[in-house]
């Protein structure tokens, strides 16, 4: 249908250049004949180079009009001002077709607006399907967490080493936190150093991991207060699918995201996020938490859980 719109927009301003044309054409003539017609009567040969134009004129409008004007009691030739007035009458009529066309235009360039508009929305309605069809592809979640512990008997006016116990400090976070989380099914676990990987193949699931990963720091954190011990857990998050080389394309991002240091709040980048957007009835809010250089500038996300 757009093909027609457009044909018929460019036979319309094709029609406008025809209209224009025969105006500059039609005023040419005017000019012409009313000034020989006009110096004739005052027996001017100014414009006697317009003779052979006024006769073919006159000799076409004797066809239809033989009458001569009376102009101060001497019978003059009218054709050529008869002409001239039915002339300009087709010209103020050709500017009137051209204003009524111009509209025409205007129309079908709404028409045509529309029908890209048309396609344009079918298109991202296809493309935002294709996409979705990609993202939900991705089932499969890797979670990294690190602790680390600060004593808080501890400062800069009291002293004191602030390394001590602190290695004790974090293994025992981490034996806390791998007990209460192994119960969990459907997750595999592995302890890398200071960090532990845990592994999800259905992304349905991840809000229940993250609530209980959230609800377990909140509880250690807890216990090692009465210790007086201050314990942090860095999380990072990312999706994945079964195409996607792990080691290399999934944990260095992870490993990187964890080097930002935000505390007992998972992170991660847009891709997890969109991905998220998709789970029904979610249990956290993303929140972008700003750009970071983690070996290129990426937009980071955080995972808030909601009140």
């Amino acid at each position: 249908m757009i093909k027609v719109y457009e044909t018929i927009s460019k036979l319309l301003k094709f029609i406008i250049n025809v209209l224009f044309i025969l105006q500059i054409a039609l005023m040419i003539i005017i000019f012409l004949t009313a000034a020989y017609w006009f110096f004739n009567l005052l027996n001017s040969d100014i414009f006697s180079f317009a003779r052979p134009l006024a006769d073919t004129i006159t000799d076409f409008v004797r066809i239809f009009y033989d009458r001569d004007v009376e102009v101060g009691g001497v019978y003059v030739d009218g054709s050529l001002l008869l002409f001239d007035i039915v002339a300009l009458v087709f010209v103020f009529l050709i500017s009137k077709f051209k204003y009524y066309i111009y509209q025409a235009i205007d129309s079908v360039n709404i028409n045509i607006k529309e029908c890209n508009e048309k396609i344009e929305e079918k298109f991202n309605k296809e493309l935002q399907k294709e996409i979705e069809k990609e993202v939900l592809k991705c089932n499969n979640v890797a979670i990294l967490i690190q602790f680390a512990a600060k004593n808080m008997l501890v400062d800069a006016f009291w002293g004191g080493d602030p390394q001590s116990g602190v290695k004790e400090t974090e293994d025992e976070a981490f034996t806390e936190f791998y007990s209460s989380l192994k119960t969990i099914t459907g997750c595999r676990f592995a302890k890398t150093d200071d960090k532990m990987l845990i592994l999800l193949d259905d992304f349905s699931k991840v809000d229940n991991l993250l609530n209980f990963i959230y609800s377990s720091v909140e509880r250690i954190n807890a216990d090692m207060k009465k210790k007086k011990w201050l314990v942090f857990a860095y999380i990072s998050i990312d999706v994945y699918d079964n195409k996607t080389v792990f080691k290399t394309q999934v944990y260095p991002v992870l490993e990187k995201l964890l080097t930002i240091h935000h505390k007992n709040e998972a992170v991660c980048l847009g891709n997890f996020n969109i991905r998220y957007k998709y789970n029904t009835l979610p249990m956290f809010t993303s929140f972008l938490k700003g750009r970071y250089n983690i070996g290129e500038e990426y937009e980071v996300w955080t995972l808030v859980k909601k009140s």
